[in-house]
């Protein structure tokens, strides 16, 4: 099967069929490859996990949040979601007009687990209460300028094959868990993590049926 792949740097988005990302989005990705295969994200702690990462806040205090960072800054690639396929089922070519706008920006989303919540909505989303505090001074997140730019292109699709746009980018990640104690006893704990989108761009692909 012939392939041919066009990587659009940057953050492209398909005027009128492209949607921006959301929080929390990032659990539901199609694919996020860790370069240390030993990374797990929030979602798939299991219990034992929990239970060995809690013993590492069992250092007792009289008021407030201990955290331990479980992972942090860790590089990754993702495949957000294939947005877009163009079947060419005849016999002669068909060339699609694309409208691009590349867009560069630092996006984090947040997810929380046990009594560990979140509150607000799109970007104002944080973690609820003083623990937000105590995280932003436990780990840092990358930062990158805001840019962007629009250009037009052609997309050739030969007989019998098939184009397919893909959402891909590089990020990083940090997550942990947390226990808040009062007058020395335990009263809460969960976990925590943030997901830093650094770049992200289209893959286009051109395949066989």
């Amino acid at each position: 099967m012939k392939k041919f792949v066009l990587i659009l740097l940057l953050t492209f988005a398909i005027i009128l069929l492209i949607d921006g990302v959301s929080a929390e989005e990032y659990t539901n990705y199609q694919e996020i490859i860790f370069e240390d295969d030993d990374v797990l994200m929030l979602k798939n702690y299991s219990d034992s996990d929990y239970k060995d990462y809690y013993k590492k806040t069992k250092k007792r205090k009289m008021f407030g949040w201990r955290l331990h960072v479980v992972n942090k800054n860790e590089p990754l690639d993702f495949i957000a979601e294939t947005k877009i396929k163009i079947f060419n089922t005849g016999t002669t070519p068909i060339t699609y007009k694309i409208e691009l706008e590349t867009k560069e920006e630092t996006k984090t989303q947040i997810s929380a687990s046990g009594s560990i919540k979140v509150s607000g909505s799109g970007k104002s989303k944080k973690f609820k209460g003083s623990v937000n505090a105590n995280i932003k001074a436990s780990i840092s997140t990358t930062k990158t300028k805001t840019s962007k730019e629009s250009f037009n292109f052609n997309i050739l699709v030969d007989p019998l094959t098939y184009v397919s746009i893909i959402t891909r980018g590089t990020g990083e990640i940090n997550n942990g868990v947390g226990s808040y104690y009062f007058f020395w006893g335990r009263m809460k704990q969960g976990g925590w993590e943030t997901f830093t989108v650094l770049t992200e761009y289209y893959e286009i692909t051109k395949s066989r049926f």
